[in-house]
């Protein structure tokens, strides 16, 4: 059936739909069901799939870092219960940050959100299922998103630092560094010099001082770009693609939710899958469509400690994909400075898996990203019919692969 609302029309009714479109919130829900309707009249199957999960992923961030911040006070009197600080926060973060487990982090209050699964079916036997995943909810903002942080975060390190280009990696890399210094302290092999503690603690003290503004603030941006904008390109996908893929090709579209509370709806997708082998990374491809306008396109490398690269063969369809059309933009690889997109939890569980998003080279993100003009007034639209245009192309090869 054709499509009655063109993509951007179709971002301003999910737009006026309410404000603080927040991960839990019943807000998140009547957009997943607005776009649920539309992908069921398009043939589609829905199946809805509730999780729990906390609701902010920077009241994670200041959890962390402010406790490792308060374990370098500690540490000073008692270098034993600063070492255990330290190495619990590194600990609790990197297995947070590759999506494989949740310590700190469950001392948090939880949410009831829930993932929108659209399925249109194999018409034969199986070979390849393509997951589309774009997120329904919207994110918090505060200084950490100025024009000038993300510049300076998404900026080139000097050569041979390019490990600095993940803040939070280096944030944590120095709090691990802390909690072997306070046990050989608390060993009496050396006196740690206190300048060496205080210097090390600078990273993790400025995190939860930025991560402190943006829990206070409490702001929800209206999130048209990122991410109304993927929401409404699957729709318009689910369209154009009917009658385009092979048929032993499933199609799936997921609306997820709370993906800027932490990625948490595709963590418990991607856990439920695994775990009950209901997809296999065989057979299965996951693309991520996330904030396709309001910059050039990009694919994205993700890691939030380190990088984590695309699996070579989807990194090649994505640039073949490009080289088709060789007098618009090439769509390139942009490494993510920090954060992370429903893509990761997939990719470490081995599904291959990568996201689309838009970046603004002059800005280091997506304009107006994470602010309160992030709205479908402030869209461009020419970039986001390009960017579902080189979806629709991705995802036909993808298919026929």
């Amino acid at each position: 059936m054709a499509d009655p609302l063109s993509p951007i029309d179709r971002i301003r009714a999910l737009e006026a739909l309410g404000e603080r479109r927040l991960a839990g919130t019943a807000t998140e829900k009547a957009a997943q069901a607005s776009l649920g309707a539309d992908l069921e009249a398009a043939g589609f199957r829905l199946e809805w799939r509730p999780f729990r999960f906390s609701q902010s992923l920077y009241a994670s961030l200041m959890l962390h870092f402010g406790l490792a911040t308060l374990g370098t006070g500690v540490g000073l009197w008692r270098p034993w219960l600063g070492a255990a600080l330290h190495a619990l926060v590194a600990l609790s973060y990197g297995l947070e940050s590759m999506r494989r487990g949740l310590l700190l982090r469950s001392l948090l209050p939880n949410i009831t959100s829930q993932n929108l699964l659209a399925v249109k079916p194999a018409k034969a036997a199986l070979r390849r299922r393509l997951v589309l995943v774009s997120h329904a909810d919207a994110a918090f903002t505060g200084l950490v998103f100025s024009p000038a942080l993300i510049k300076l975060a998404a900026g080139q390190p000097p050569p041979g630092l390019g490990w600095f280009r993940k803040q939070l990696g280096l944030a944590t890399a120095t709090v691990a560094a802390l909690a072997v210094l306070e046990l050989i302290a608390a060993l009496g092999l050396w006196i740690v010099p206190t300048w060496l503690l205080g210097a090390l603690s600078i990273p993790a003290a400025l995190v939860f001082l930025l991560n402190l503004d943006v829990v206070l603030r409490d702001r929800v941006v209206p999130g048209a770009a990122d991410n109304l904008s993927g929401c409404a390109a699957c729709v318009e996908l689910a369209t154009r693609l009917e009658g385009r893929l092979p048929d032993d090709v499933e199609l799936v579209i997921v609306i997820s939710g709370s993906e800027e509370a932490g990625t948490g709806g595709a963590l418990r997708l991607a856990e439920a899958m695994d775990r009950s082998r209901e997809w296999s990374p065989a057979e299965t491809i996951v693309l991520g469509l996330d904030g396709l306008t309001n910059g050039a396109l990009h694919f994205l490398e993700e890691g939030e400690l380190w990088r984590l690269p695309v699996p070579p063969a989807l990194e090649a369809a994505v640039r073949d994909t490009s080289a088709e059309h060789p007098a618009q933009p090439a769509v390139s690889r942009f490494v993510i400075p920090a954060g992370a997109t429903d893509a990761l939890p997939f990719l470490v569980r081995g599904f291959p898996a990568v996201t689309l998003t838009c970046i603004d080279p002059g800005v280091g993100s997506a304009r107006h990203y994470h602010h309160p003009t992030d709205t479908s007034s402030n869209l461009d639209v020419t970039q986001l019919a390009a960017s579902i245009d080189f979806a629709e192309r991705l995802i036909v090869r993808l298919a026929k692969s």
